[in-house]
C-alpha cells in the first residue's frame, strides 16, 4: 500500500510590542489564504483586573471584538489566569488547547502551560523560552501554523 506522505506543519511566532503593529500583522494574515494556516493570539493582561471583575469584563469585551472584527466572526477567543504569567488572553486556534483539561484543571492555567503548549506545537525550546517570557512583559504573541510554502510566504510578508 502506498500512502501519501503528510507534510509535518511548521510554526511561526512573532511577538508585537504595540497592538496597533499587531493588527495591521493580522490584516497581512487575513490576506494570505487562512485555509492553509491556523493563526492565535496570545496577549498578557498582567495582574490589573485581578480585584476588577467589572474591569476585567469590559476589557475581555473589547478584546473579542477587536479581534473578531479582524480576523472573522467565528474566530474563538477565552482568557486564563495563569499563576506564572497573570491574566491571559487567546485567540484562534489555540483556545480549545488552552481549554484542554489534565486532571480537572485547564492546560492554560497550570504552571508552565503555555510553554508547554508551545513545545507541543513543536517550537524549540529556547524560542519557546524566549516567548514566555516576551508575554510575561506584556507583548502580544502571534502564532500561525500551517505548510511550509504558506509559514514562509507569511514570514517573508511580515519582515519587510
Amino acid at each position: 500500500m502506498n500512502v501519501p506522505k503528510t507534510e509535518q506543519k511548521q510554526v511561526f511566532l512573532k511577538s508585537y510590542s504595540q497592538i496597533v503593529a499587531l493588527a495591521e500583522a493580522l490584516k497581512i494574515v487575513r490576506q494570505l489564504d487562512l485555509n492553509q494556516m491556523s493563526v492565535s493570539v496570545i496577549g498578557n493582561l498582567g495582574e490589573d483586573y485581578i480585584n476588577d471583575d467589572s474591569g476585567l469584563t469590559t476589557v475581555t469585551d473589547e478584546l473579542q471584538l477587536f479581534f473578531k472584527g479582524i480576523l472573522g466572526g467565528s474566530t474563538d477567543f477565552d482568557t486564563f489566569y495563569n499563576p506564572e504569567l497573570g491574566r491571559l488572553f487567546v485567540v484562534g486556534f489555540l483556545v480549545s488547547t488552552f481549554k484542554n483539561t489534565v486532571g480537572k484543571r485547564a492546560i492554560g492555567v497550570l504552571s508552565g502551560g503555555p510553554y508547554g503548549i508551545l513545545r507541543g506545537l513543536g517550537v524549540k525550546e529556547a524560542e519557546a523560552v524566549s516567548s514566555v517570557k516576551k508575554l510575561n512583559d506584556g507583548t502580544y504573541l502571534l502564532v500561525a501554523r500551517g505548510d511550509r510554502r504558506t509559514i514562509d510566504k507569511l514570514q517573508k510578508e511580515l519582515t519587510n
